[in-house]
């Protein structure tokens, strides 16, 4: 009897790619896949409120539909459950779960808005990272008691720990940030031991079943050979994909427009020639805004004159930025513009004068200029550090400045005009983005002495100390006649102080607008009618790219 054949294998499911569209109306802000590649999620600005709010598609039904999830209002960065049942968010606060289908949402644990991102495990936790210096957080799925997992190696110039991913048997992979290097990822092993895994990274990662990890990097969708038992890699990441959508934030670790499940579909945004570019637009108290009708740039750093007839912008390009100086009743074209070298961080003295800072001829300086005259130094100093003006005060005698000390990182200096430079808030922690308010009594600005972006304020006689205003992790102080504003995240809030410090803090409105890519200066103004100017992303993804069966 002759024996039998061997049965071959069947050959794997061929890739099945499709485009998925993103409803017209809906700015993309984060998205996730189910472990199982049938669920696709995503947070998204809509209509009528232009507010962020959860959707959810059956990737496996045809034809395909968005079905929103009720009562995730506000939500970001959302992630499911192992079985793809469940979906877990962050929103006012806190951190939520509801059901792919809907349902009431439960409230977790508390939890940064901000946080980089979490993690369902397998055996009934979320992990999560708060951000702010505080490493990787782990909380029961059903809500309790939340305990640290990882805490920030800062001697090794470790800043954050984020976007943690679960992987099979409990281990962990995360991604590290570190001061002037790359981010990059490590494991962390169920009994808590970190192993740092070579690989450059901006954001997220995820672990395929194939043996594989994909993440971003430089705009492309990598993916590198690992061994989910030992923990180690097996090979050296190659481009799977180019053109990715990418972004800085979440301190320093950055985020990637990417997504893959644990069976093999590749979710993608893809990068667009606009996605740097963001356009200006006029903000009313409600979150309500309309562009000013200036052609989309890559703007930075908003400035108004007192009479709010004019404004100073930055528009970047490759390798230089110039500052444009706009009528805001005919934005288009310039009024005139500073050009030659490296020019940012514009601050009015008065309705016509404009400091800012360059390396026009040469060393960087304080300059000021006006539409007739060449810039001209606003002092002399003989100084190796950088300084950039952040705001003035009492009739354009007194100036905020921020210094990059290369001993110190950044200080706060102020110069009282035809006087002093002195330090004001000059120690180890990252102190910038000064502002004085309006009768030259106050400074605010942001630090990160306390682990993470607060902003504090001091008086300028160093009657007091300086103190924390803050809590939760603020940036972009600007000091108007109502009090001081600053951001929360999304959110614009301002501090009152009716009799004196520590004041009274209240929400604004809240809105995706653009943010100062280093939390140095603030990137919005106020119009002195109750309004800001601020800058709002032209990034709109109109699809997602879906690869289903996809191997590397």
């Amino acid at each position: 009897m002759a024996a039998c054949a061997p049965t071959a294998d069947p050959p794997p499911p061929l890739p099945v790619p499709s485009q998925v569209a993103i409803p017209d109306g809906r700015v993309l802000d984060s998205f996730a896949v189910s472990l199982d590649g049938r669920w696709l999620v995503y947070a998204a600005q809509s209509a009528p409120d232009r507010r962020r709010r959860l959707f959810v598609r059956d990737l496996r039904s045809k034809p395909t539909r968005d079905n929103e999830v009720g009562g995730t209002v506000g939500a970001r960065n959302p992630f499911f459950s192992p079985e793809g049942s469940a979906i877990a968010y962050f929103n006012q606060g806190a951190l939520w779960r509801v059901g792919v289908g809907g349902g009431e949402p439960q409230r977790i644990c508390d939890a940064p808005f901000e946080s980089a991102g979490g993690t369902w495990t397998n055996d009934g936790r979320i992990v999560f990272a708060p951000r702010g210096g505080l490493g990787l957080t782990a909380v029961s799925a059903g809500g309790g008691a939340a305990a640290s997992l990882t805490a920030l190696n800062t001697k090794e110039g470790e800043v954050e720990h984020g976007w943690p991913q679960a992987l099979p048997e409990g281990a962990l992979l995360f991604t590290v940030a570190e001061r002037d290097r790359d981010p990059h990822l490590e494991v962390l092993d169920s009994e808590g031991r970190r192993t740092r895994l070579r690989v450059p990274i901006i954001g997220q990662s995820h672990y395929l079943s194939s043996g594989h990890i994909v993440y971003g990097f430089l705009g492309n969708v990598m993916v590198v050979p690992f061994d989910a038992v030992a923990l180690e890699l097996r090979g050296v990441p190659v481009p799977a994909e180019r053109g990715v959508q990418s972004s800085g934030g979440y301190g320093l670790l950055g985020k990637t427009g990417v997504a893959a499940s644990r069976e093999g579909t590749l979710i993608w945004v893809r990068a667009a020639p606009e996605d740097a570019t963001s356009e200006i637009v006029r903000v009313a108290g409600d979150g309500s805004f309309r562009p000013i009708g200036a052609p989309a740039a890559m703007y930075q750093t908003p400035r108004l004159t007192s009479d709010g007839r004019r404004l100073a912008v930055v528009v970047r390009d490759v390798l230089t930025r110039e500052i444009r100086v706009l009528d805001m009743a005919r934005p288009e074209p310039p009024l005139w513009i500073v050009r030659g070298g490296d020019n940012q961080s514009p601050a009015w003295m008065d309705n016509r004068r404009l400091a800012f800072g360059s390396n026009r001829d040469g060393p960087h300086r304080v300059y000021v200029a006006t539409a007739a005259g060449k810039p001209s130094p606003l002092f002399d100093a003989d100084v190796s550090s950088v300084r950039n003006p952040g705001s003035w005060a009492r009739a354009h005698t007194l100036l905020a400045l921020s210094e990059i000390d290369p001993l110190r990182r950044r200080d706060v200096l102020i110069y009282r005009v035809g006087q002093s430079i002195t330090p004001a808030a000059a120690t180890p922690a990252n102190e910038r983005s000064p502002t004085l308010s309006p009768d030259g009594r106050w400074l605010a600005y942001v630090s990160d002495a306390s682990g993470r972006d607060e902003v504090f304020i001091k008086p300028l006689d160093d009657s007091l100390e300086a103190m924390q205003l803050t809590s939760k992790g603020a940036t972009e102080p600007l000091w108007t006649k109502e009090g001081l504003n600053y951001r929360e995240g999304d959110r614009m809030m301002l501090a009152t102080f009716p009799s004196g410090p520590p004041g009274t803090l209240r929400e604004v409105f809240e809105g995706q607008f653009e943010h100062d890519p280093g939390a140095n200066l603030p990137a919005y103004d106020v119009d002195g009618r109750g309004g800001f100017i601020m800058l709002r992303s032209t990034r709109m993804p109109r699809e997602f790219r879906v690869i289903q069966n996809w191997r590397p």
